[in-house]
């Protein structure tokens, strides 16, 4: 449902590992994730929202 949390494990560890994964790549490696000349960035947000939609649509199921 829409702006509800889920209550699914795995998947809060898999947005906790993303958001360490971000945290590190700014402070380390420099990347923006806004800047469209970065590959790694960009790459990170299409297979988390590949994610969040086919989670939301295997729990319709």
């Amino acid at each position: 449902m829409p702006g509800r949390p889920s209550q699914s494990k795995p998947l809060q560890y898999v947005g906790a590992l993303v958001a360490l994964i971000a945290i590190v790549g700014y402070v380390v490696f420099d990347w923006r994730f806004g800047e469209s000349d970065e590959i790694a960035p960009f790459v990170i947000g299409v297979v988390c929202a590949i994610l969040a939609v086919g989670w939301t649509l295997y729990q319709r199921r």
